[in-house]
């Protein structure tokens, strides 16, 4: 007599699909993506290998820029900055087809925001490069942030994801069951730098002057419940610096905020550069950056800070992979459905 399969077949329990299981449900084939950033302080290239869950770079380099102070000043870009955003974009698509990157993706954020030559800008570079940037909102970027962050991070409770630019910062928030929301402030660190132009160190009036405009800036945050904050980007990488135990934990504690600020107080810009390892023209920016910082802790109440590796350019290469040419209208469905 035949057994059925239901007799000799035991019923297996009920698996849940843990959120790496479903990271890899969600992967796509892998392709080497390539994105161009034009921001206040450099032009920054990315290329890396995903699947659109896993990155790895191939690499990941950068040539300082001074958009972000020539727009401060001028309000625009002028002939001689959009050469060198020309220059730096053939040198990086040139080093993006080399390392088998089928095209160069190339975003920019405030500078050409803000620039009142950005129609001439663009012109310049779509007839000498024959690419044209996407010029990101602020939303836009905040979102490209959330979906470049490399380690997990619990989504379970609200939490807020930051990145403290040159030229403005950006705040998502994210809460269970909630569309992410996106907010955009016009402070950075080479934006308040060009406004207070502090003395190298800061003296102390100029500490309080930093903090009142970093503390205005950021009077039109909505209330949040969250009390975790992630920060990705330049500043908040280069801030670890300065604290070298941080580097291993990605955490910044209230007691390393406040190492922090003493050594940025009392040492020049050449100092910091040379005692870790930071170029002086970064090293020029980190007060502006501190102080921004501390204005947004205040004014959310966190008690949770951690720095991410990822960001915007690590969010648009897997935008592309997840969401192909259209990536820019799927963004927020992109976030929300990242574990």
């Amino acid at each position: 007599m035949k057994r059925s399969d239901l007799a000799s077949t035991p019923r297996r329990p009920t698996v849940r699909r843990s959120a790496a299981d479903q990271r890899a449900i969600n992967a796509r084939p892998p392709r080497i993506g390539a994105v161009a950033d034009i921001g206040s302080n450099s032009i920054h290239l990315l290329v890396a290998i995903t699947d659109g869950v896993r990155l790895s770079p191939l690499t990941d380099e950068s040539i300082p820029s001074d958009l972000g102070r020539l727009v401060e000043r001028r309000q625009e870009i002028g002939s001689k900055g959009t050469d060198d955003v020309i220059e730096a974009l053939e040198r990086f698509h040139l080093r993006a087809t080399r390392l088998g990157a089928h095209s160069l993706s190339v975003v920019a954020t405030e500078p050409l925001r803000r620039a009142k030559d950005r129609s001439d800008v663009l012109k310049a570079l779509r007839n000498k490069v024959g690419i044209e940037p996407v010029v990101l909102s602020h939303e836009e970027e905040g979102l490209l942030t959330v979906l470049g962050l490399i380690h997990p991070h619990d989504r379970s409770t609200p939490l807020l994801v930051g990145d403290i630019g040159g030229g403005s910062t950006e705040i998502v928030s994210l809460a269970p069951g909630k569309r992410p929301e996106a907010h955009g402030f016009s402070i950075g660190s080479a934006r308040l730098m060009a406004r207070v132009n502090y003395s190298d160190p800061p003296k102390l009036r100029e500490w309080r002057e930093l903090r009142e405009q970093a503390h205005d800036a950021f009077q039109a945050l909505p209330a949040t419940d969250a009390r975790r904050l992630v920060l990705v980007g330049g500043t908040a990488t280069r801030l670890l610096k300065l604290v070298p135990e941080t580097l291993l934990t990605h955490s910044i504690r209230p007691e390393d905020l406040a190492l922090m600020g003493e050594r940025l107080s009392s040492l020049t810009s050449v100092e910091i550069s040379s005692n870790f390892a930071l170029s002086e023209r970064r090293a020029r920016l980190l007060p502006a950056g501190l102080t921004i910082l501390e204005a947004l802790l205040k004014q959310t109440d966190v008690t949770n800070l951690s720095v991410d590796r990822g960001g915007i350019r690590e969010g648009v290469i897997i935008a592309e992979a997840l969401g192909g040419s259209d990536w820019r209208n799927a963004l927020a469905s992109l976030v929300t459905s990242q574990r």
